[in-house]
């Protein structure tokens, strides 16, 4: 395969991964984590913030994203569409998303802080693996004390960020932009996105069983 066969391929194999199934579960039990890890009391732009930069990692790190969501630049920095939605359904009078995770989670809109409904219990925490939990609490204690601002010069200088214009509220982030910003091969993303593409198949089909 030539490097133009290569392109197109992966271009296709791009196309399949924008239509990948959330993994809802998992991003609520890593969400849960969070929280425990900052006694209950996380602030909500952070925990987006974090729940990108977890699920970035494991893409540049494993080869496989953890939640299959959606990327995309705000001007606020990536974030996972879908987690993102999935915080702000915790708001009380949130009718504007599809998800709702106040049944885990609740959203103090005065103080911008998520915390869980039972801070006991990490949710779906069987979904996460030591590996994981190591690394979110690596994650968590690298960022904890930063603030507002320097968490924004974090995200906006990720080298997949697309720096939006004045009139553009946000841009889809690919995986193979994400990838190939962060030094993938064409053949490295071609290999990468088909292998996250059957591992989506699968995971449907198992769960449809």
């Amino acid at each position: 395969m030539n490097d133009s066969d290569i392109a197109k391929t992966v271009s296709n194999y791009d196309s399949l991964c924008t239509n990948l199934t959330f993994n809802e579960d998992k991003a609520i039990g890593v969400l849960s984590y969070l929280c425990s890890l900052a006694d209950n009391k996380l602030n909500h732009y952070k925990a987006a913030k974090l729940m990108y930069l977890f699920d970035r990692e494991m893409l540049l790190e494993t080869g496989e994203p953890a939640f299959y969501g959606q990327f995309f630049s705000l001007p606020k920095g990536p974030i996972v569409s879908e987690v993102n939605n999935g915080i702000k359904s915790c708001l009380g009078d949130e009718l504007d998303t599809f998800f709702n995770w106040k049944e885990y989670f609740h959203l103090d809109e005065k103080s911008h802080q998520l915390s869980q409904r039972d801070p006991n219990t990490i949710a779906f925490s069987g979904l996460l693996s030591d590996e994981e939990r190591t690394r979110l609490a690596k994650l968590y204690r690298k960022y904890e004390n930063y603030s507002f601002s320097a968490m924004l010069d974090v995200m906006h200088s990720l080298p997949e960020n697309i720096e939006l214009k004045n009139n553009e509220k946000r841009k889809p982030l690919s995986y193979h932009h994400v990838l190939k910003q962060n030094g993938f091969t064409d053949q490295q993303i071609h290999e990468l996105l088909v292998e996250i593409s059957y591992e989506n198949s699968f995971r449907n089909t198992i769960s449809s069983i």
